[in-house]
């Protein structure tokens, strides 16, 4: 995965965030850097900064040579806040497969909809996590059980899948911090969500949701069931 971004904080933070994820992560700060990159190096997607430093037309023009070079690669666009509607609607008249504002998203937003580009493209990761008799596919977004299946929405699936990689239960300003909630999302915010993603699982089974998705104290966790 390239990550193409010159503010520091960011870039560490989708480097890092990426390779928790299980992704190999390449950074680079600027456009004729990335293009060196991408002629040496494979990758599967790449998340984009729209305005580097070496103009406001950087990260168009880069996107352009991205899209002249590898017609089938998912280029996730990301920019500031300031950027008007005009440069949105830009970006994906140049062929950006998805476009977020930094801030104004969870980044678990951003990362599941890269795991989606990635599924159309036929690069997804495989792999399932085993609850029991409960079933979770995080790259088919479903929770399965010998009844049947539902489907999550990305936010549930990146809230299941922080939960089913965790070696203890998390809290809700440890769900914030992990990026799956805005950073000024009150506890309440958490609650509400974890009350919906139990519904939609009681949807399939009733009862599955208050049994699988457990609160305590200490935290939310994922229990066999």
């Amino acid at each position: 995965m390239l990550v193409v971004e010159d503010e520091s904080a960011m870039q560490q933070q989708l480097r890092i965030d990426l390779q928790d994820l299980g992704y190999r992560a390449l950074v680079s700060s600027s456009a004729p850097d990335a293009m060196a990159l991408l002629e040496q190096e494979r990758v599967a997607g790449i998340l984009l900064d729209l305005v580097l430093d070496e103009g406001e037309d950087s990260g168009f023009d880069l996107l352009t040579w991205i899209r002249s070079r590898h017609p089938g690669l998912p280029v996730i666009v990301l920019s500031a806040a300031q950027v008007n509607s005009a440069a949105i609607r830009r970006a994906y008249e140049l062929g950006a497969s998805s476009y977020f504002v930094k801030g104004n998203v969870p980044m678990a937003h951003i990362y599941s909809d890269l795991a989606a580009r990635l599924i159309e493209r036929g690069t997804g990761r495989p792999g399932t996590y085993n609850f029991g008799r409960v079933e979770f596919d995080p790259t088919r977004r479903t929770v399965r059980t010998e009844t049947g299946e539902v489907r999550l929405t990305p936010q549930q699936t990146a809230l299941v899948l922080h939960l089913a990689q965790g070696s203890k239960p998390a809290t809700a300003r440890d769900l914030i911090e992990a990026g799956l909630f805005r950073t000024d999302a009150a506890h309440s915010t958490v609650h509400s969500a974890m009350l919906t993603l139990r519904r939609r699982l009681d949807e399939l089974e009733p009862g599955l949701g208050t049994g699988l998705l457990q609160a305590s104290a200490r935290g939310y966790s994922l229990v066999r069931v």
